[in-house]
């Protein structure tokens, strides 16, 4: 009665493999002082106004007259007019085509029940493996596409239903450029293919030539559903919030089956959260966000120039909270996390996790604090300098 599809999904070269693997190694060595470069979580916590509205939330659900209960299903009207204001305004997009998720996590997964079960689904390597698994979890036939040698995804010849992309990308730390965007615009129009964009690290766009939005690029509403989260922006990574669109202009009845599914599937997202991220739109907020974006672009784009320093060859990091960096002396991606976590005592993420192409790559994160990434820099210039 088993989902067989489900033993496609990796055991060994995992998130949970290297996370069991520190753990131990703390256990072992309980005075070692670790310092995480992987750390996918945020460092710093919800800005004042969004903590306030949150509250007020909570006060809200205290009474009958203010209560929310079920019906929240595509979610509150008010956030999702404030999201089509304020990030798609001028863009030919309606209110009904916005939706509220728990998680960008699930929303690219999820979407997956909204087409047909024999559908093709191309992703790249190394990708978020969450796509991959998802794919496998819904049964859904899934191929690996070509890179190239910045590890974007190629486009292929051959007709896919589906393609996952991720930009500005995680793990890479690249992003897609408004031409090469336009490609796969064009090639998924051609084919009727549907592209899942994962777009959750926009904030870290600095780069002219990266669009903000998918929208932005002519043919996109015909064929990209595009996804963002709250995680990064509001440090909401347990409180779960996060919108994603669907143009009417990929199919006239799209939404309408979709809502239908949604109002079967999921009660919606938490109303406390909701209001939360309707005030992070107010101006206050915006500023205090951007200043913590800011602090994160800081801490990444130093620790690229450091270990470009040191002889790291580094993609990525510009757009992106993350970088991509290759191993030194042909060491294997899990060999390099052994070297930083017991020669160092410091944490990275293995390549392989993202898929076998990272076999001698690791990813660091700038989402620690600027002090720890100076604390870790400093071991490996002072141990390496030794060897």
């Amino acid at each position: 009665m088993l989902n067989r599809s489900l033993l496609n999904i990796e055991k060994e070269n995992t998130f949970s493999k290297s996370t069991r693997l520190v753990k131990e190694y703390k256990l072992a060595h309980p005075d070692a002082d670790v310092i995480s470069l992987g750390i996918g979580d945020v460092s710093m916590p919800i800005i004042e106004p969004v903590r306030n509205a949150m509250k007020k939330a909570v006060d809200d659900l205290g009474s009958m007259d203010t209560f929310k209960g079920y019906g929240l299903y595509f979610g509150l009207e008010e956030l999702r007019q404030t999201i089509l204001d304020n990030e798609y305004k001028g863009l030919g997009l309606s209110i009904d085509e916005i939706y509220i998720g728990d998680g960008t996590k699930s929303d690219s997964t999820n979407i997956l029940e909204l087409f047909d079960k024999d559908s093709k689904v191309l992703i790249g390597n190394p990708i978020y493996p969450i796509y991959e698994n998802g794919a496998y979890a819904y049964q859904r036939e899934l191929h690996f596409g070509e890179v190239d040698e910045e590890f974007k995804l190629k486009i292929p010849k051959e007709k896919y239903d589906i393609i996952y992309l991720c930009s500005p990308a995680n793990p890479i730390g690249n992003a897609l450029t408004r031409e090469e965007l336009k490609e796969w615009i064009d090639y998924a129009n051609k084919n009727k293919s549907v592209i899942i964009f994962d777009n959750v690290y926009k904030s870290f766009v600095e780069s002219d030539n990266v669009p903000l939005t998918a929208y932005e690029v002519e043919g996109a509403k015909k064929c990209i559903i595009e996804m963002r989260s709250f995680s990064k922006d509001l440090s909401f990574s347990s409180s779960r919030c996060s919108y994603y669109v669907i143009p009417n202009e990929i199919d006239e009845d799209i939404n309408y089956y979709w809502k239908e599914r949604t109002t079967n599937r999921f009660n919606g997202t938490s109303y406390v959260s909701q209001k939360g991220a309707i005030a992070a739109f107010s101006d206050e907020s915006k500023k205090l966000i951007k200043e913590n974006i800011k602090k994160y672009k800081d801490n990444i784009k130093y620790l690229r120039e450091e270990l470009n320093k040191l002889g790291y060859s580094t993609i990525g990091g510009y757009d992106s909270p993350y970088l991509w960096v290759k191993t030194k002396n042909n060491m294997t991606s899990w060999e390099a996390f052994d070297y930083f976590l017991t020669k160092l005592n410091i944490v990275v993420v293995p390549g392989e996790v993202f898929g076998s192409n990272g076999k001698y790559n690791f990813r660091i994160s700038g989402l620690g604090s600027i002090e720890n990434s100076k604390r870790a820099i400093e071991r490996i210039k002072k141990y390496e300098e030794n060897i």
